[in-house]
């Protein structure tokens, strides 16, 4: 292996180990990605062990170089992939802190107008787990962000599902229930 193989391929794994050390420690609370980390671990640890053998196998230096290319490069994809998620996920939860603040039905009513001015309307969804397909009919047919707040209910933020409700039967002739009906819950 000659010197500018090394040289990538030591600034592929530190690259690697400083985004795994990120991620573990910052976007592992997101079960979302959990298991693409996991993946990645694993990979690395492929890299890792493939480095380890070059040493001691000189005859397989050329395929264990390839295979160390292919697992830190995989790996350095993953993690950029869930730095990229996590930092959606951060504006998310920004998004919603904004909402969290406006504690009557009053200021959700006056947000809910600026959502409207804005065509940034959404709607809070509260039950033990996420419709599926919501998210995506609502997105794309409405134009409506989908949250899933999960179990506990907030009056405020019903106050403008009510609205977002309305916005809809006047707009599209539909309401959530016939919405629900669309991606065939009920």
């Amino acid at each position: 292996m000659n010197s500018k193989t090394k040289c990538i391929l030591l600034t592929l794994a530190i690259s690697v180990v400083g985004l795994l050390v990120f991620n573990s420690y910052k976007a592992y609370y997101w079960y979302s990605i959990v298991p693409e980390l996991e993946y990645s671990k694993i990979i690395f640890g492929i890299g890792i062990l493939s480095f380890g053998l070059f040493y001691f196998a000189k005859k397989w230096g050329n395929g264990l170089t390839k295979i160390m290319f292919v697992a830190f490069g995989i790996c350095l994809i993953l993690n950029l992939y869930l730095i990229v998620e996590y930092y959606k996920t951060l504006q998310t939860q920004n998004r919603l802190s904004e909402y969290y603040e406006l504690e009557t039905c009053k200021k959700m009513e006056n947000r809910f107008a600026t959502d409207l001015k804005k065509r940034e309307i959404k709607y809070f969804h509260f039950g033990l787990g996420s419709i599926i397909g919501m998210e995506n009919v609502m997105k794309s047919n409405y134009n409506i962000e989908y949250y899933s707040m999960g179990c506990l209910l907030r009056s405020e933020m019903e106050c403008y599902n009510k609205l977002v409700d309305e916005y809809l039967k006047e707009n599209y002739n539909k309401s959530i229930s016939d919405i629900h009906k669309e991606i065939g819950l009920e």
